[in-house]
């Protein structure tokens, strides 16, 4: 699972990023991975960088509760 920068250009040729959490599965069929989008966190320029500082501390938090 990783968060992924996905850009795009608009008509006017700016190009916008979006961030998104995702993970890779591996499709048998095709033979290659294909990337699932579980969240969307919406467009790069308007994320709030210190949401994505709680959510990993709280991450984090929960896999070593000891320390």
């Amino acid at each position: 699972m990783s968060i992924r920068r996905v850009t795009r250009k608009n008509k006017d040729g700016t190009t916008v990023a979006h961030l998104q959490l995702a993970h890779n599965e591996w499709d048998p069929k095709a033979k290659y991975a294909k990337a699932k989008v579980i969240y969307s966190f919406g467009r790069e320029d308007e994320v709030d960088r210190a949401v994505l500082e709680r959510l990993a501390k709280s991450i984090s938090r929960f896999l070593s509760p000891n320390s």
